[in-house]
């Protein structure tokens, strides 16, 4: 059985922005970073600026894959700085 119902613009507005706004709050708070990070995602990650990443990735080993573009895992990341 379907069942139609009337509401209102405003209040389907209402509803679709509360819907919206409480997603993308969820989103947010409850991210964590990725798996893999590009430098600046981890960066940020570690609330440290890009001279300081690539210092430590030519002068104390902070472990990375790739050249040009290098990326990070995590859980090497994690345990490098567990080490450092």
């Amino acid at each position: 059985m379907v069942e139609i119902i009337t509401i209102e613009k405003e209040e389907l507005i209402r509803l679709i922005d509360t819907s919206v706004a409480g997603a993308i709050e969820k989103a947010i708070h409850s991210s964590q970073p990725p798996q893999i990070m590009t430098k600046s995602e981890v960066a940020k990650y570690l609330k440290k600026s890009g001279a300081t990443i690539n210092r430590w990735m030519r002068k104390n080993g902070l472990p990375f894959h790739g050249v040009g573009r290098p990326t990070f895992n995590r859980t090497e990341v994690d345990a490098w700085l567990a080490n450092y």
